[in-house]
């Protein structure tokens, strides 16, 4: 269970370091060239990883094929939102709404994949579950704008967008999750990106969206969001192999807290009381499940 907690904890920082890259890939590259792009770096290194270090212990069936390309639709939704959301929302806003995707994937979990939890497990999930809902809200009470004057677009699309987003990734975890014993967690992640991207790039060159590789200067960014979402993702799914999903998902949901933590102190976007005792709740829930 501990190995499970620390390989989620892993997720949940890879994944905030990320959402920051996000929000600056956005600015500089526009939300749908950043994604693409990003996914293609960060499937390239998942498949090359999947051929080095892959172990698959289960053979591949028609069942594991439906799954990855539920996943990979899945996540093509998740990182949509996620692209578009944090490029333009506040932080402390819009990654929380996101991050409500483990209460979608403990659901899923539980009900479609079977999962059996212990009563401390669920307290433990429940308290930072609650946390994460409450740094959400406590975040939309923040005053709109941003520190460096630029217009955010707080409700309408941006929110809709992070609430798909929370919704993609809740399916996508736990679907990805179930194939990697067949894909290997490298291979599952990398048919997960390959799928979205093959959905992705006639979708948006049919609505005339600009897919073009981003210029030299911001090939870096790119590259680096894409090797924290591939890190994230891959220590989530090995972290299934030594705890449930269901309590899996709300540790690496963490992500959340963290990001909302770099924009109170370095976007000075200042926490109000209730996002501040969310925070305090979650790491609670952290050590219950550690224990």
């Amino acid at each position: 269970m501990l190995i499970g907690v620390l390989l989620a904890l892993v997720t949940s920082v890879s994944w905030a370091f990320g959402n920051v890259l996000i929000q600056r890939s956005g600015r500089q590259v526009g939300a749908a060239r950043a994604m693409l792009w990003a996914l293609a770096s960060g499937g390239v290194v998942s498949g090359l990883c999947a051929l080095l270090f892959d172990t698959r212990i289960e053979p591949i069936r028609g069942a594991t094929i439906a799954w990855a390309a539920a996943a990979g639709l899945a996540g093509l939704f998740a990182y949509a939102g996620l692209f578009y959301a944090v490029a333009w929302a506040r932080l402390s806003l819009a990654v929380p709404l996101i991050g409500s995707w483990s209460l979608v994937s403990g659901i899923l979990s539980v009900t479609v994949f079977g999962e059996r939890l212990t009563g401390a497990q669920v307290a433990g999930a429940a308290c930072v579950l609650g946390g994460v809902v409450l740094v959400s809200i406590g975040g939309s009470r923040e005053p709109s704008g941003s520190s460096d004057g630029e217009p955010r677009a707080l409700g309408g699309k941006a929110l809709l967008a992070a609430l798909v987003s929370g919704l993609g990734f809740g399916v996508m975890i736990p679907t990805s999750a179930h194939v990697s014993g067949a894909l290997g967690a490298f291979g599952a992640s990398a048919v997960v990106y390959a799928a979205g991207i093959a959905v992705a790039v006639p979708v948006g060159l049919a609505f005339g969206v600009n897919l073009r590789p981003p210029s030299s200067g911001a090939w870096g960014l790119v590259i680096l969001i894409g090797l924290c979402e591939t890190l994230g993702y891959v220590a989530v799914n090995l972290a299934r192999l030594f705890a449930p999903m269901a309590v899996v998902s709300p540790v690496a949901s963490l992500s959340s807290a963290f990001t909302v933590l770099y924009a109170w102190i370095f976007l000075r976007e200042l926490p109000n009381p209730l996002a501040a005792i969310g925070a305090v709740l979650a790491s609670v829930g952290l050590i219950v499940l550690a224990l």
